[in-house]
């Protein structure tokens, strides 16, 4: 009898404990919901952008550009010592307040062929234009 009064109170604790644990539908609130963009090539961008870019690329870059109808998110990482690199776009949010752009630099996969020259690597995005305050990460 004893065995069982344990057993039993095993079971209701990992099974409160697995309930607590579930995910709530709240969770999707904050993280907002995912937003339209559009990548831009360098040819692209308005020209003081592309200048602003130019130079400041030795060092990190997060920064809006505003331009009519039109918001452009950019992430730079600034040197890197090889080329290889490349960006990618881990997420772009919104909430009721906030507009979240978040990248993910990526290393070069191989050793042979790259350049030994440094690198620059910036991603430009391009979304509707918001009222919003703006991370970039």
């Amino acid at each position: 009898m004893k065995r069982v009064g344990i057993l039993m109170f095993l079971f209701l604790t990992l099974a409160m404990t697995v309930a607590g644990c579930a995910p709530s539908g709240d969770s999707e609130k904050k993280e907002g919901r995912e937003i339209d963009y559009t990548v831009v090539e360098p040819g692209k961008l308005p020209e003081e952008l592309l200048r602003t870019i130019e130079e400041n690329k030795q060092k990190e870059i997060r920064m809006t550009y505003l331009d009519g109808e039109d918001m452009y998110l950019v992430r730079g990482y600034g040197e890197q010592k090889t080329g290889g690199y490349s960006i990618a776009v881990a997420g772009c949010t919104e909430t009721e307040s906030t507009i979240l752009f978040d990248t993910r630099l990526l290393g070069p996969t191989q050793e042979e062929g790259l350049s030994k020259d440094p690198s620059y690597p910036c991603l430009v995005v391009k979304i509707e234009a918001r009222d919003k305050e703006v991370m970039i990460r």
